[in-house]
Order: C-alpha cells, then structure tokens, then sequence
C-alpha cells in the first residue's frame, strides 16, 4: 500500500496557517497609512523608552501588557519585540525590509479628508474672496 514513490495527498499541513490566524495577522499590525507619518519624525519623538509610540493604545508608562513592556518596538512594523535581540534580528528579515522600502518610496497615502473630498463632503471650495474686510464707499460717506 505505502510502495516507494507513493507520494503524499495533500502535502505538509504543519507551516500552514489557519484561515482565522490568516484574517488576525492582518488586523493586528498598523497599516501603512498609519505608520507613514510615525516614519518621518525623529525616534525621540515616536518613542522613548519611558512611553509607548504615538499613535498607539500604549499607556504613559512601560505597559505590561506588550512584549518586552514596549521598550523594544519596530515603528515601520508597528510590533513589540522581547529584546533588542529579537528586534535586531526582525531588522534583517525580509518583511521588514520590504515594508521599510514601502514607506520611503510612496507618496503620502490617502486619509479620511482625502476621502470626504473626493465624495464632496469635504469643505465647500467657494472661490476666491472678492472683498476684503471694507466695504467699498465707507470711507467717502464720512466726510
């Protein structure tokens, strides 16, 4: 039954994902247009060791709740690592990587003003201003 040669039906399960793990993976990170802006200020500004980054649910305290109580985090990524080593590492992956270039090459993503704009429920573009401040002939009248 077994021969030599038989092959497997349908390959190895054990290092795929479940679709629920799958869906979760996507929701946990921040998204891009997310961290965009987190990338372009300076580190002390993100992160200092004492609070968590901005734009995160961290508290004003190292939270004990994240890995590593949010000392060692990947502001590109947007994850908590255990230790410098662990982040060191994730630096060399090729996700990182990819994500990294993402954000230095795109242009600024859309936000939500983008959006109401483009529905035309942003603010009403009424044109120029065709009087500024006086009325014209006040000045005359008083004399």
């Amino acid at each position: 039954m077994g021969g030599i040669g038989k092959r497997k039906v349908g390959g190895d399960h054990k290092h795929r994902k479940t679709f629920k793990q799958q869906r979760r993976g996507q929701f946990q990170e921040r998204h891009i247009d997310q961290v965009w802006e987190d990338v372009r200020k300076p580190p002390a500004l993100v992160h200092d060791g004492k609070s968590g980054p901005m734009g995160t649910t961290a508290k004003a305290e190292l939270d004990e709740d994240v890995p590593g109580f949010g000392k060692h985090y990947c502001i590109p990524c947007g994850k908590y690592f255990n230790s410098a080593t662990a982040l060191a590492s994730h630096e060399g992956e090729r996700p990182h990587k990819r994500r990294v270039k993402l954000l230095n090459t795109t242009p600024r993503p859309h936000n939500q003003q983008d959006a109401e704009a483009a529905a035309g429920m942003g603010a009403p573009d009424n044109g120029p201003k065709l009087r500024t401040g006086t009325v014209a002939g006040t000045a005359d009248m008083d004399e």
